[in-house]
């Protein structure tokens, strides 16, 4: 009885939240986003069923250990069991639960529809923003119980409250905080990028400013250290631990992966080649299951579409960083950085076909925001026309 109602309770919010979007954007398009999102949570739910899959490791443990709240509390996975147990001693099981992060998730494309600029542009024939908030991977990922999901909101929640500050500073203070815990080397990664964007916002004029946030990037940095020593299991700063470690997540993926047609070894693979597959593999010649030839699709996909705003950019990316205002910046910086970091630990594509979806969205912002500026330039140019 009262996972049905938390089941209603989740749906009624989402249909309000939904309704709101829908004033916002002039369109009922938010309805058909929540009724995919829903469904691919139910869709996941089943999969999981049959499947190996994170979410009833953390259903599972959070059943287990629902009466050690505080003591089992921690970082990263155990974040997420924490989260789980908290909500099943609450009352929700498990599909209730898979709709509450579902939920989240939903919350998270809220966020960035109020980060995209309202510009018309069409992908193949279809409106971008159709397209950026249908993608059915995009759903899938961060739909269930586990850590895309509650990630893709506050992901989108801290860039949402960099646009307004200080107005928005305990929005920001919660999602960055919420990051730190689900994923710490992706807060950490985060934080280093605001700090760069901000460190080089006016590189031709240096002021105090800059050497203030230098003096705290160092401090914030030396914190920060333990913590990704100990996420990447590194007890001293030397090239042989680091490549010992790099080597066995490669190993791990060899070995753990349920689907071992998923795994990849791009051990001796270029950057390059580690940075194309992350965003844009399996292509139709890796796909090996129905999974696999969904996200081929999905990755061509994609590729078409930062191929096309690379060339609409004329590959002029340096040129193109230089225009976006400080927000926009950081974003960059974060999205150039998590790609690097996350693709040299690759050695999975289902795992990065989840994972690449922390960038994704950030990346669809910032193709926006660039169509969007190029729309205002080509009127103001057409004005100065007609006034001449």
């Amino acid at each position: 009885m009262m996972e049905f109602l938390y089941i209603v309770l989740v749906f009624t919010i989402g249909f309000f939240m939904a309704g709101r979007l829908a004033k916002q954007m002039k369109s009922n398009i938010s309805y058909l986003v929540f009724i995919t999102h829903m469904f691919f949570s139910f869709l996941y739910f089943v999969y999981a069923k049959t499947h190996s899959a994170d979410a009833n490791m953390y259903y599972y443990k959070g059943l287990k250990e629902q009466d050690i709240l505080f003591v089992i509390f921690g970082t990263g996975t155990d974040f997420i069991i924490f989260l789980s147990a908290l909500f099943q001693k609450l009352g929700f099981d498990k599909l209730s639960l898979f709709f509450l992060f579902a939920l989240f998730g939903f919350v998270g494309f809220t966020y960035l529809v109020k980060l995209l600029p309202n510009i018309q542009k069409k992908i193949l024939g279809f409106p971008f923003l159709y397209v950026a908030l249908l993608l059915p991977g995009f759903h899938f990922w961060t739909s269930a119980l586990g850590k895309d999901s509650l990630f893709f909101m506050v992901l989108m929640m801290f860039f949402y409250s960099i646009q307004k500050l200080p107005s928005r500073f305990l929005m920001l203070s919660f999602s960055f905080l919420t990051i730190a815990l689900i994923r710490p080397h992706m807060g950490f990664i985060l934080l280093l990028s605001s700090l760069i964007a901000l460190f080089l916002r006016n590189p031709s004029k240096f002021k105090f400013s800059h050497l203030l946030i230098g003096f705290i990037a160092i401090i914030v940095l030396i914190i920060f250290l333990p913590f990704v020593l100990e996420f990447l299991n590194i007890e001293q700063m030397q090239m042989e631990q680091i490549n010992n470690r790099l080597e066995d997540f490669t190993s791990y993926g060899a070995e753990m992966t349920d689907d071992v047609s998923s795994y990849v070894d791009m051990s001796s693979a270029s950057i390059p080649t580690k940075l194309f597959a992350y965003l844009f593999r399996p292509l139709f010649f890796d796909a090996h299951s129905v999974m696999q030839l969904a996200a081929s699709f999905e990755n061509f996909l994609l590729l078409i579409i930062i191929f096309g705003w690379l060339k609409s950019i004329k590959f002029k990316i340096v040129k193109w960083y230089k225009a976006f205002n400080i927000s926009q910046k950081i974003m960059a910086i974060y999205v150039m950085i998590g790609w690097l970091i996350l693709a040299m630990g690759m050695y999975n594509l289902g795992l990065a076909s989840r994972q690449k979806y922390m960038l994704i969205p950030v990346l669809f912002i910032l193709i926006f925001d660039t169509y969007y500026f190029q729309y205002r330039r080509s009127v103001f140019i057409k004005m100065r026309q007609k006034k001449n």
